[in-house]
């Protein structure tokens, strides 16, 4: 629901509040909302960004959209589908420059077709997308403002917050009036970034590192693409002395990185030499036709922390919004299934436990993908001026170390087992086979398996359907036997934990009982595992369902 600064009440109640309306701010208020949780969401700016950061929406992302109904808009509104991702390493685009090598990605056209092609259930369901955040920002700021179950107020600074075992009480203030308002709520959703008031208000210590070395952010407007794509279309432009060219929108839309000293004084910086300096890289600076400069710039159990609030990302390898996007998608299906009554404490108590793992690794990703572009623009920054470029044996013998470098460590954006190969475990997730039978986890390839905590694989039914397509929107139990002998047995259990659980029996789908590798598989809202039955199957019992049940709804 459209609310302004204006229309705040000075005291507000609802049973959730989000603070921050980032990409995951909205989209934890949007889910709650779709389970209907009435929320507040507040937000210290009047407008959403207009910054051009966040470019990629990985796979699994797209899957958890999609369950959202978000995936196809945020097509409409990203880069065009035909368009690769290749990245391109050079030593600059000035006279004398040259390719050195080529990550090729395929365009999401590309990738759907190979995802159409496969059956072994080791791909996504969907292709990534390339959107902009000021454009993603934008568009879920109108559907946030379409759902009546969300008041939001953007313009309202959060202050501070006191938390009960019962309630929490956060203060906020009109940034153009400093009026305070206070918002009473069951619980808090801290979405406001890295600096986050939220997790300083509680006490709440960043587990992981701050970024460090200070980068350069230029956002522009140029159609010169007979100098920028001198060297091909590209997605990414890595230059050998660390700067970075990355295309926006494949049209006119440009943001550079490029490395400064730590005590540079921004005043001090004619941002176009800037520019030009970091396109011709190792040899003299590239001028181009630069249409307009854009931007630059350099414990009561009450809370709950999601994106950037909680983890900071090295910006490599696209895990920094991705990684915030799994955040707000577990802890809104498990908030509104707890507020709902459809599910038990340790639903909450499980957010943290199973997020925290996924977010030590993923920025630990970052920092390798990091350390690969970092390393070749160490080598050339240690050889004299140019050498690079130079057709000496010392020239030729970096630029060889460079190609070899970059294509042994191409794991950026490569990685599904990183993106959806995850395992999650809790005490919400009822593994009762041996561990020591774990199927084998790898961080470049997804390992299709039903190992409970794992994503289900995908798979195309006899139909033409996808498996993922048949789950519902909350717990799905998927039975392969013929008389769908696990899934009579919940007609006979307690309502209170079946309400609301989707039946799925597949008597007929032999390739996808192999593929799932159990009779009967239970698939949380996250199409993670929660439960599956054992190697051979056994008489099931209304006491078998009921415990199974209650364990995995937190119970």
């Amino acid at each position: 629901m459209t609310k302004t600064t204006v229309d705040m009440p000075h005291q507000v109640e609802a049973p959730v509040l989000v603070v921050g309306a980032g990409p995951i701010g909205m989209i934890t208020a949007f889910q709650l909302a779709k389970r209907g949780i009435r929320t507040v969401l507040v937000e210290r700016n009047l407008e959403t960004t207009k910054w051009l950061k966040m470019d990629i929406t990985n796979p699994r992302s797209m899957e958890l959209l999609q369950r959202l109904g978000l995936a196809d808009g945020l097509r409409e509104k990203g880069v065009p589908s035909q368009f690769s991702f290749d990245c391109i390493f050079s030593t600059g685009l000035s006279p004398g420059g040259q390719a050195l090598a080529k990550w090729d990605l395929p365009s999401p056209d590309q990738q759907a077709k190979r995802i159409r092609n496969n059956c072994d259930g080791t791909m996504p369901r969907y292709p990534y997308q390339r959107c902009s955040q000021s454009i993603f920002e934008s568009w879920l700021k109108t559907l946030i403002q379409e759902e009546p179950l969300i008041n939001s107020y953007f313009g309202m600074k959060f202050e501070a917050m006191t938390e009960s075992t019962e309630k929490a009480l956060s203060t906020v203030i009109n940034i153009v009036t400093g009026a305070k308002h206070v918002i009473e709520s069951q619980y808090v959703v801290g979405c406001d970034g890295a600096s986050s008031r939220v997790r300083t208000s509680t006490g709440i210590k960043l587990t992981t590192s701050p970024i460090s070395g200070p980068t350069l952010l230029v956002h522009l407007k140029s159609r010169d693409l007979e100098v920028i794509h001198r060297q091909g279309q590209f997605w990414h432009l890595f230059l050998s002395k660390g700067s970075v060219v990355i295309t926006q929108d494949e049209k006119d839309t440009w943001t550079i990185h490029t490395p400064i000293p730590p005590d540079t004084d921004l005043a001090d910086i004619d941002i176009e030499k800037a520019v030009y300096a970091a396109l011709g890289d190792s040899g003299p600076p590239q001028p181009i036709t630069i249409d307009k400069i854009l931007q630059f710039r350099s414990p009561k159990k009450r809370v709950f922390l999601a994106g950037d609030s909680a983890h900071q990302n090295i910006p490599f390898g696209g895990y920094g919004m991705n990684t915030g996007l799994g955040d707000a998608y577990d802890i809104g299906w498990k908030l509104a299934m707890f507020l709902n009554d459809q599910g038990g404490e340790r639903l909450l108590e499980s957010y943290e436990t199973e997020r925290r793992p996924v977010a030590v690794r993923n920025v630990a990703m970052s920092g390798r993908h990091a350390q690969v572009h970092m390393n070749y623009a160490g080598w050339v920054r240690q050889t004299s001026e140019g050498e690079v470029r130079s057709n000496s044996p010392e020239g030729q013998a970096l630029r060889e170390r460079i190609r070899c470098h970059v294509y042994a460590n191409d794991g950026e954006n490569k990685s599904l087992g990183i993106e959806m190969g995850y395992r999650l475990s809790s005490s919400i997730i009822l593994l009762e086979e041996d561990p020591i039978k774990e199927p084998r986890c790898s961080e470049r390839d997804y390992v299709a398996t039903t190992w409970p905590g794992s994503r289900v694989p995908n798979i195309m039914l006899k139909d033409g359907v996808s498996i993922h397509d048949r789950l519902g929107p909350d717990f799905t139990l998927v039975d392969f036997t013929i008389d769908g002998a696990y899934a009579k047995e919940l007609d006979r259990a307690t309502p209170k934990v079946t309400k609301r659980l989707t039946i799925v029996h597949l008597p007929q789908e032999t390739m996808a009982r192999k593929l799932w590798e159990r009779s009967a598989v239970l698939v949380r809202p996250d199409m993670h595992v929660a439960w599956r039955s054992g190697e051979t199957d056994v008489p099931w019992s209304k006491e078998d369902t009921e415990r199974v049940l209650k364990r995995c709804l937190g119970y």
